[in-house]
């Protein structure tokens, strides 16, 4: 991961959030591409849910746009929590969205919706938030 200059993040430590933040942001202002994960986690179930906004707010900073990207079907085969995938993956479908306007300082949370938006629009209904539940 190092030679690949993967750029690690420990969860459970703020330093090291700090640290994954700003080296991500200079990686972005070199003219690196970066992929990350809103979510943070997967789900059980393969459904989308919230997205955090540490990744617009790197792109805010940055000055960089995000691309949208859906991605279909790897929930079944490396569900969550599985070392090692259940079959050889097949199938699976990823859709690379037009990109969007650069995040506005103190305004990601837009560009976090708009994204997430964009992703769901192309995922099958099976894997879109589960609707709210009734009362």
């Amino acid at each position: 991961m190092q030679f690949a200059r993967h750029i690690p993040l420990r969860r459970s430590d703020r330093k090291s959030q700090m640290e994954t933040f700003r080296e991500a942001v200079a990686s972005l202002q070199a003219g690196n591409s970066l992929i990350a994960f809103p979510e943070g986690t997967r789900s059980k179930d393969g459904r989308v849910i919230n997205f955090k906004k540490g990744p617009f707010t790197m792109a805010s900073k940055a000055g960089v746009r995000v691309v949208p990207i859906s991605i279909v079907g790897t929930h079944i085969f490396q569900p969550t929590g599985a070392a090692l995938p259940r079959a050889p993956p097949r199938g699976i479908t990823i859709i690379c969205h037009p990109p969007l306007a650069v995040p506005t300082t103190k305004k990601e949370q837009a560009s976090t919706d708009e994204c997430r938006t964009a992703v769901i629009s192309a995922l099958p209904r099976e894997m879109q938030p589960a609707p709210p539940a009734a009362k």
